[in-house]
């Protein structure tokens, strides 16, 4: 599991651009921040007082509710700005809540009012305005130590940013995102140059805290303990000028984590037990979790089990799940870990079993490959292979999901079976040895159990090779997710057909889901995965077996129909049409909504000369599909 997943906390929002475009406003506000917090609080709330509604607006007030909350000032947040009734307004007010809900790690009311702030952002036509929203969006899963899908919102704010004739005030915090998410992605090295870059850049010293806390973590994440310490004891210096006591305990307990990980024990628990002391005077119940998380942590390294133990028991009575499933899923992993260093094997299974059901409920891979990974080396413990087998099977997939390197991955999940069998085979060589006194019939014996193990784990081998083989050969051909063909399999197919029987005719069909950016933004990205599946079950049984459907691509797929009568072959495509807008789609919240679809169309009655143009010459007819309204089919010529 990523450290930095749940250490990446010090994410700030209202990082300005320093440019000769740069507001003075905003030059003020950087100024203050890095002398003093509670200075630049106070700037902040006369300048919202002073900002007519505007995506302006939006982003003083959203900043002015974060510095409020770093500084432990959520009880007047109510009374901080007078909203108006503006959409603006409207969307400010969403985002205040939903802020307010991260600091308190409360997952779902979080997400439910960046939905509400989000549609309504959408709704206006402001490029800042959706750029400040999505921006602050990260944030919040930052926050949550949620990365999953974090690059579509990245991707979304630079889109919008890039639209605007002055840069835009959240760019450097972006870039900042942009560094964490790459931490989280493995590609430490982009992020150690985009910190670096931005060290460079801030124009006032106290401002590069942020900057000197993440550079460090991420030096942590590639084991440099030495740049790490260097680093997070800058960025406490500076929190502790500023005067932001919630960013001071954040730092110290970062260095707690460092210090454990470097095996200098005495000194984790002297930063933990202050960042502890901080987050009791705070009220924060998660960052007191997750505080004893780490302590317990350390207690394992020390093999101080029953000090562990407590911990974690202290550390799940300050948290419910409907708080964070993250750090419960992190205490029930670390419980397990403790259980098997003093041998309760069974008990460490229920634990990482209890990780592995929440990680899976919430598509948190992270910790799932994690719970995977312990649960496979305790049940290979217990020697029960098959199950162990059954468990390394499942992390493979979810490796192959989780990273691009399908090769490398094939490799390590070969690598863990083998070492399953090496483990076995040694234990029998030990047996070997240990009664190697006894008489030649009994070695005899021994030698024929040692050979027909030999043998069966050899016929195993084999069994899973094959398995395996056909499992990844259908893996590589089709979509994980629709089970179409891919793109690549589908025109390989499609370019050896025969030519149509006489009379009749082939035909390429390109269709596309209507307003499926809307979808994913409005009703989250679990509920396009359902659209995009229940759209591609519907059009196999509605084609049959003779057709072949492919996803080219996003909310993109491909249909070959072969050998169609030349009459009514438009009205088959109509047919189509019409279910599909009929199809209903059940969100994750209950609701009930339907997709459409635009379509283009090419026949031919020889064998094509290019996919490609034809291909080219159906992305054109769907693009005119798409210009005169959706939800349409127009021919290919």
């Amino acid at each position: 599991m990523r450290l930095f997943v749940v250490l990446a906390l010090a994410l700030v929002i209202n990082f300005p651009v320093f440019s000769s475009t740069q507001n003075s406003w905003q030059q003020t506000y950087d100024m203050l921040r890095a002398q003093d917090t509670h200075d630049a609080f106070e700037f902040l709330i006369k300048e919202v007082e002073s900002t007519q509604p505007s995506a302006k607006r939006v982003y003083i007030g959203a900043t002015l509710v974060r510095t409020a909350l770093a500084l432990n000032k959520e009880h007047n947040l109510s009374a901080l700005i007078n909203y108006d009734n503006s959409e603006y307004d409207k969307i400010l007010k969403n985002l205040v809540s939903a802020l307010n809900s991260a600091h308190n790690n409360e997952y779902e009311q979080t997400m439910q009012g960046f939905k509400q702030a989000i549609t309504l952002a959408y709704t206006i036509e402001d490029p800042a305005l959706t750029a400040t929203v999505e921006l602050f969006f990260i944030n919040a899963k930052i926050t949550l130590a949620n990365y999953i899908q974090l690059d579509h919102h990245i991707k979304e704010v630079e889109r919008n940013a890039n639209i605007l004739k002055k840069p835009f005030w959240g760019l450097n915090s972006l870039h900042n995102a942009k560094a964490l998410n790459a931490n989280f992605l493995g590609d430490h090295a982009q992020a150690i140059e985009t910190y670096k870059q931005a060290i460079a850049n801030s124009q006032y010293e106290g401002n590069k805290a942020p900057y000197y806390n993440n550079l460090a973590l991420t030096y942590l994440e590639i084991g440099n303990y030495t740049d790490a310490v260097k680093y997070l004891e800058k960025s406490l210096a500076l929190r502790k000028v500023q005067n932001n006591e919630f960013k001071v305990a954040l730092t110290m307990l970062n260095l707690g984590i460092v210090a454990n990980k470097a095996e200098k024990y005495d000194t984790a628990l002297q930063w933990l037990n202050q960042a502890h002391q901080y987050y009791v005077k705070f009220d924060n119940t998660y960052r007191q979790a997750y505080t004893l998380v780490q302590k317990a942590k350390v207690y394992t390294n020390t093999q101080k089990i029953d000090l562990a133990t407590i911990a974690l028991e202290r550390a799940l009575s300050k948290i419910s799940l409907t708080n964070n499933i993250n750090l419960i899923t992190d205490i029930r992993l670390q419980a397990a870990e403790n259980m098997r260093a003093i041998g309760q094997y069974e008990d460490a299974i229920s634990q990482a079993t209890l990780a592995y059901n929440l990680s899976s409920n919430v598509s948190d891979k992270t910790h799932l490959i994690h719970s995977l990974e312990l649960l496979s080396e305790l049940y290979a413990m217990r020697s029960n292979y098959e199950q162990a087998y059954k468990l390394q099977s499942e992390l493979v997939a979810q490796k192959e999901q989780f990273n691009t390197h399908k090769t490398m991955q094939a490799m390590l999940a070969l690598e863990s079976e083998l070492e399953v069998t090496a483990q076995q085979l040694e234990n029998i060589r030990l047996e070997k040895h240990n009664n190697k006194q006894l008489a030649h019939i009994s070695q005899l014996e021994e030698r024929q159990q040692f050979q027909a193990i030999i043998i069966l784990f050899s016929l195993l081998l084999l069994f899973i090779s094959l398995r395996g083989y056909s499992k990844h050969k259908y893996r590589a051909q089709h979509d994980n997710l629709t089970g179409a063909l891919t793109r690549s399999t589908f025109l390989k197919v499609v370019s050896r057909t025969a030519v149509p029987a006489i009379g009749k005719q082939h035909c390429l069909v390109l269709f596309d889901l209507d307003h499926f950016k809307q979808v994913n933004d409005v009703y989250g990205h679990p509920t396009g995965d359902i659209a995009l599946k229940q759209a591609a079950l519907l059009a196999k049984h509605f084609f049959g077996k003779s057709a072949l459907l492919s996803r080219f691509g996003g909310e993109e797929f491909m249909l070959f129909l072969p050998n169609l009568m030349q009459s009514n072959n438009e009205n088959v495509i109509e047919k189509f049409r019409v279910e599909l807008s009929k199809l209903p789609i059940e969100t994750e919240s209950g609701e009930t909504i339907h997709i459409t679809a635009s379509f283009s169309t090419y026949y031919y009655k020889t064998s094509p000369q290019s996919l490609d143009k034809i291909y080219s010459k159906l992305d054109v007819a769907l693009y005119q599909a798409k210009k005169s309204g959706r939800n349409r089919v127009v021919c290919a010529v």
